[in-house]
């Protein structure tokens, strides 16, 4: 399990950190924050944010989930609102994590 901060894209230019995704993974909140996953697997796989919480109707949050196909990169905007207000981070969860890596940015 590791916790990651969103690197800051700047006018100069910033190379970001690959990661490789891993059971337990977290993010750090931040304004504008996205991250890009790459799939360099055979299959398309799912990346699940915990979204802590109810709804308006007393309903729980639905965890928004992102499918990437085999072979694709998908950037995906990340809500801050998903933070669990018991730790303020993001829980990731992939449904595979071979040959899966990610980077955490914001501009």
């Amino acid at each position: 399990m590791a916790t990651y901060t969103a690197e800051a894209i700047t006018v100069a230019g910033t190379v970001p950190t690959p990661r490789t995704a891993a059971a337990g993974d977290k993010l750090t909140p931040d304004t504008n924050a996205f991250i890009r996953v790459t799939n360099g697997g055979g299959s398309s796989m799912t990346i699940t944010f915990a979204y802590p919480g109810v709804n308006a109707d007393g309903e729980a949050n639905p965890d928004p989930q992102r499918t990437i196909a085999a072979g694709a990169t998908k950037g995906i905007l990340v809500s801050s609102r998903w933070a669990d207000p018991a730790d303020g981070l993001i829980a990731l969860t992939w449904s595979s994590t071979t040959s899966v890596t990610f980077t955490y940015e914001r501009v």
